[in-house]
């Protein structure tokens, strides 16, 4: 294939990661790309697969492509997909297999909603009008009573009977005078579960729509758009339902072909994003957007994120290098600024949680630091409604956390309320350490502490994941994280004369692990202290792998290079495919607890066989009780952990659990 070829179909904005959706006219017929030159190239019958699974939600696997919802991995790289962006997708892969004329199709091997919705995607409608009895014969045959659809006429918000199908008496206008709180649910709502229509209190003020109808149950999907509410569509029941999850996926995907169709056909195939004129826009520019976008977020009731980035020592290169860099990041609606001296501020229009705007800022810190080795980059973050309700408080809260966050020496920070208390914890000793045993299940020997972080607070002590959460939210992990392993080490170190031969454990986070400067840093610590690389178990979670595959890949081989023994922590919480999981080099799995129960024996036996096909050891977590230990032992699991084998313990009493192995 020539890569000079390809053609930009569509690029997909998915958690600040750029999914590039590509096609290429051939001899034998359309090819599709899906991540660029390092991702992989389908066939239309291939691509059509994929749909129909990203419809459904069922896994999928070919070559170099695993769906395994809601993760995508292409490659080397895997994106974490949410309702949108997988209903972009799939909108992307419909509208390459209507372009891909004349390609034969493979039957699917049974009838379904989704193989006759496949169908009605391949063929072209000159209107809403035309695709309408199309779509309700499916889904009477499903069914259902049928379908109506409303549409908004021109700039007025009045939405309007645009088709129904079977055909009957037009139903009346839906008018934000007459109602308005129905108006205000479709604003706030991508769908509308009404299970009884008529004791919904959501519908009431469309009594008279749904008796005239004869509806016992509706299920609306709304069409949004940039100017508010485009138009809704009614799924309908003669009788009240409880809407499943099913429904709920067949009335998106349904409105996704409606969405195609009121696109002008012409404009389909030509998704590309607009060229900039350069790669940051002038302050005066940045903050109309700001202001703007403030307005959408206040009248939508949604979250946006301003991000301030100072970047010391940069000279003109570096300074373009790290504006490319940042600009790689961001979505069409998201918006950059060069200030000079004062370095770089980033507009992200619309975030769905705290957490997602320092995750992109997490990615972000990995790829300036990669590109500018040896810069202190601090990135300050405010959240609107969060941290302030302003366009000047949100400078100003961006500006004070990223002043604080680059005379911390760089990372992420926020002023989100309890920070300051829990970086002062971390800083100044605050935190303790506790530990927990983990005993060889054959013979009861100890082979490895498990260090686990502890606060204590004047109402008691605090668990890890009460606090850990806020401290990953705004970019306080990686002094965690540096805080706990010098514990550890010392505790290590401590008692190696003693002829201790038990491994010490400790969690590390997606920010330690991307950190390019981590395994140097680590093995200096290790030689400070005289310490083996194998008497340490870094242990990580997959969504820390998930976040950034490529990455962490990347750092975990380095990490075993050095000697450092790497564990999977809480396996099948959010499970990695085995094409992936195989090539990573981990020597120890800890199972998720719900594994360690009895109805689930025959499923944590198959997860142990496959632990033991990579050539790793199997560690059974949440032990409780004498019958979950002798179960597991008999299952196979070389390794085990949990209260009946003994509590986590203060540092303190950390000898008697290391020299006799009893926890007190």
């Amino acid at each position: 294939m020539n890569e000079v070829s390809w053609k930009l179909f569509a690029p997909l904005s998915i958690e600040g990661a750029t999914l590039l959706i590509e096609h290429q006219d051939l001899p034998s017929g359309m090819a599709i790309r899906l991540g660029g030159a390092g991702g992989v190239v389908l066939k239309p019958q291939e691509a059509q697969e994929l749909l129909l699974n990203l419809l459904t939600g069922e896994s999928w696997v070919s070559s170099r492509l695993v769906w395994a919802a809601p993760r995508l991995h292409i490659g080397q790289k895997g994106y974490n997909l949410n309702e949108r962006a997988k209903l972009a997708l799939i909108e992307a892969l419909q509208s390459l297999l209507v372009e891909s004329q004349g390609v034969a199709v493979n039957p699917m091997p049974k009838e379904t909603w989704q193989r006759s919705l496949l169908e009605i995607t391949q063929q072209r409608f000159a209107s809403v009008e035309e695709a309408l009895p199309k779509l309700g014969d499916m889904l009477i045959s499903l069914g259902f009573k049928g379908i109506c659809l409303w549409l908004r006429d021109g700039n007025e918000r009045t939405l309007k009977p645009a088709g129904q199908y079977p055909e009957a008496a037009p139903p009346e206008e839906l008018q934000p005078e007459r109602h308005p709180v129905y108006f205000q649910v479709l604003e706030r709502n991508l769908l509308i579960a009404a299970d009884d229509a008529r004791q919904d209190a959501r519908m009431n003020e469309l009594r008279d729509i749904l008796i005239g109808r004869g509806l016992g149950a509706v299920l609306q999907a709304v069409l949004h758009g940039e100017g508010g509410v485009r138009g809704v569509m009614w799924i309908e029941s003669l009788q009240p339902r409880k809407w499943s999850n099913a429904d709920e996926t067949l009335a998106l995907a349904v409105t996704q072909v409606l969405e195609r169709i009121l696109r002008p056909l012409k404009d389909e195939v030509k998704i590309q994003i607009p060229e900039r004129k350069s790669l940051a826009v002038k302050r005066s520019e940045f903050e109309l957007n700001l202001a703007q976008a403030l307005l959408m977020a206040q009248r939508y009731e949604r979250s946006l994120a301003l991000m301030r980035i100072r970047i010391d020592g940069m000279n003109k290169a570096q300074t373009e290098r790290a504006a490319r860099e940042i600009a790689y990041t961001l979505r069409q609606s998201d918006s950059l600024a060069y200030l000079g001296e004062q370095g770089f501020a980033l507009l992200l229009s619309e975030v769905r949680w705290t957490a997602g705007a320092s995750r992109v800022a997490h990615r972000l810190l990995g790829r300036l630091r990669a590109a500018l080795s040896g810069l202190k980059v601090g990135i300050g973050i405010a959240m609107y409604p969060q941290d302030a309700t302003t366009v000047e408080g949100l400078w100003n809260q961006a500006e004070q956390a990223c002043q604080l966050a680059v005379e911390a020496g760089g990372g992420i920070r926020l002023l989100t309320p309890g920070v300051t208390e829990l970086q002062e914890a971390i800083s100044q000793d605050g935190l303790t350490l506790h530990f927990q045993p983990v005993f060889n299940l054959s013979d009861l020997e100890l082979v490895a502490v498990e260090a686990l972080a502890r606060w204590p607070r004047p109402k008691g002590l605090h668990q890890a994941g009460e606090f850990l959460p806020l401290a990953e939210q705004v970019g306080l992990m990686s002094m965690q994280d540096r805080w706990a392993l010098e514990k550890v080490l010392e505790q290590a170190a401590l008692w190696r004369p003693s002829g201790v031969n038990a491994r010490f454990s400790i969690n590390v986070s997606t920010e330690t692990l991307i950190d390019p400067n981590f395994p140097s840093l680590l093995q200096e610590m290790l030689s400070a202290k005289r310490l083996p690389a194998d008497a340490l178990i870094v242990e990580l979670r997959e969504e820390a792998i998930l976040s950034d595959l490529e990455t962490t890949s990347r750092g975990l081989e380095i990490l075993k290079h050095l000697g450092v023994l790497i564990a999977l922590d809480n396996f099948g919480s959010n499970p990695l495919p085995l094409t992936q999981l195989k090539h990573l080099p981990i020597d120890w799995i800890k199972l998720n607890p719900v594994l360690s129960v009895s109805e689930n024996a025959m499923l944590a036996k198959a997860v142990i066989d496959m632990v033991h096909a990579i050539g790793a050891k199997a560690v059974a977590k949440g032990l409780e009780e004498q019958s979950q230990l002798t179960r597991m032992k008999e299952l196979g699991a070389d390794y085990g952990q949990g209260h009946i084998l003994g509590w986590p313990v203060p540092a303190e009493d950390l000898g008697a659990l290391l020299v006799w192995g009893i926890s007190s």
